[in-house]
């Protein structure tokens, strides 16, 4: 039952409110009356009313100045208001005080029956959406954490949905982390997908859990930090005091040497520049990761910091971009003849080079593996099995003897893409003829018509099987195609904006920036800025 309060100084319309209107028909009992507004406040206070009907002019207290009185107390009653004034002022304050309803004396029993059935239902929604609100809190701390690091995640991935609101959303969170310069480092364990092997998933996430109290251990509160598991690797974030490089690497040395006390495993940490902003922090994120991926080569430190001419004489000038591209394209269209003479001419420099350091080809070759690994992922031809694949070559690349031990095990693991994309990914054989067309002939002037008649098919039966087999028109196919070769000719720092617009078939310079926008967000010099190649 819902209770109703009554208070109001005229004795016979209290007793007729009372008495008249059936109340128990609706759920609702009369708890109590009151004939001033002294003895209407006390009655809320002990009864608690749901719903409560009030005069405005009564002694002691009028009816404005207890609804005022009973709005600061902890009580949810739904107020309406009674006035045998018809006085806009009394109307707009009864409004301001969020009184359920305003009746004009002389009011029928079914006027005031029905403001209290409005009262009722609105204290019903009111009360069930406190209810699911208290609910919702309740369970939120054990939420917070899976969104903390979530959010952290997109952070490191440049994959925020609404950086506009980030250090809202960071407050949020708690994240602890101040709008001023950024580092990261990322720990990783070494040999451990064998580690992995050798131990259950609670010994592994114990162990994880393990290393980053003894981070926290060694870390004070004084200067805000993060601390993310992501895969197998822990993301350290700091801003602030420790975002000064010189502090940050004492830090992370501090950090490194004491997991080499406790762990009898061994770590390699890399480490990213110094960014203006939590905002930017993707770019020293994957600064460290180029570091870890290329630590084999930088020495015997166990602590490799972020250095723009090692990696770009290791990598730059010597790793070829283009015969990548044209072989990552050639594994796409599945043509078997073209893979292989594009792996071919992708070693073939290094081949007629005798004095190129070995360390260097495994590089290049793990480089290589990459590229594969994040085309596969991007094409969604991407499983278990591959994955192992190919992180087995990683280990049959470092430990390979000869630079042909190497080739082979790259043509291995090209061969099982292949077999997965057949498997996997039948298609129309005429799109497909159309598809090896484009990506020999991207670079020139194309268009439906001249594919067509390549085929020997009319331009409207090739533009109906697009749509059919790829859901896309080919004028969409072939830009998308041009910007994202466009995207992998701009990770050469080498080449200008306006020669990528050329070598990949824009003639006109203004088209090809409108378009890149359009298909990227990003304008191409934006573009090129947010690319972080080793």
């Amino acid at each position: 039952m819902y209770k109703l309060a009554i208070i109001d100084d005229e004795h016979e319309h209290v007793k007729g409110v009372r008495d008249y209107i059936p109340w128990e028909r609706y759920e609702i009992e009369v708890c109590g009356i009151a004939y001033n507004g002294r003895e209407g406040l006390k009655l809320i206070k002990e009864c608690r009313p749901e719903i409560a009907l009030v005069d405005i002019q009564m002694p002691f207290i009028d009816g404005l100045s207890l609804i005022e009185e009973v709005n600061t107390l902890d009580i949810n009653t739904q107020m309406i208001i009674m006035s045998g004034h018809d006085d806009f002022e009394y109307a707009r304050q009864a409004i301001k005080l969020k009184a359920s309803n305003y009746l004009l004396k002389p009011c029928s029993a079914e006027e005031i029956l029905q403001a209290v059935l409005k009262a009722k239902n609105t204290y019903l929604e009111e009360s069930n959406k406190k209810c699911l609100l208290e609910q919702y809190q309740s369970v939120f701390p054990q939420y917070i954490n899976l969104l903390k690091e979530r959010f952290l995640i997109s952070l490191l991935d440049n994959n925020l949905q609404n950086p506009s609101s980030f250090f809202k959303d960071i407050s949020s969170y708690g994240i602890d982390l101040s709008d001023s310069p950024c580092c990261t480092a990322v720990f990783r364990l070494e040999d451990k997908d064998k580690l992995y092997t050798q131990s259950t998933n609670k010994e592994f996430d114990f162990l994880i859990i393990s290393i980053i109290e003894e981070i926290k251990k060694v870390c004070t509160d004084k200067y805000p930090f993060e601390l993310v598991i992501k895969g197998n690797d822990i993301v350290f974030i700091s801003s602030g005091e420790f975002a000064d490089y010189d502090t940050f690497v004492s830090l992370i040395q501090k950090i490194y040497n004491r997991l080499s006390e406790v762990f009898e495993y061994q770590f390699t940490v890399g480490i990213g520049q110094v960014v203006s902003s939590p905002l930017f922090i993707h770019k020293s994120y994957s600064q460290a990761l180029a570091v870890l991926e290329n630590s084999i080569f930088l020495g015997e430190k166990k602590v490799v910091i972020y250095d723009d001419r090692i990696l770009e004489e290791s990598f730059h000038y010597l790793y070829p971009f283009n015969e990548e591209k044209k072989l990552l394209h050639a594994i796409e269209a599945g043509d078997s003849s073209s893979i292989r003479e594009e792996v071919n001419n992708f070693f073939v420099t290094f081949e007629q080079c005798t004095n190129i350091d070995n360390n260097i080809l495994k590089k290049i070759g793990i480089t290589l593996l990459n590229s594969m690994m994040r085309f596969c992922s991007e094409k969604n031809i991407y499983n278990d099995a591959l994955h192992q694949l190919i992180f087995s070559s990683f280990d049959e690349i470092i430990n390979a003897v000869s630079f042909e031990s190497m080739k082979a095990e790259i043509n291995k693991t090209i061969d099982k893409i292949i077999e997965h994309i057949h498997n996997t990914a039948p298609i129309n054989k005429l799109v497909q003829l159309a598809l090896n067309y484009i990506h020999g002939n991207y670079a020139r002037e194309i268009s439906l018509k001249t594919v067509a008649d390549e085929l020997f098919i009319s331009a409207s039966y090739l533009s109906f099987l697009f749509k059919q087999e790829l859901k896309k028109n080919f004028v969409d196919y072939l830009n998308n195609y041009r910007i994202n070769i466009a995207k992998d000719l701009f990770k050469d720092p080498r080449l200008k904006s306006y020669e990528i617009a050329y070598q990949v078939g824009f003639q006109d310079e203004k088209y090809f920036y409108k378009l890149f926008k359009k298909y990227t967000g990003l304008t191409p010099s934006q573009y090129r800025e947010s690319v972080n190649i080793y």
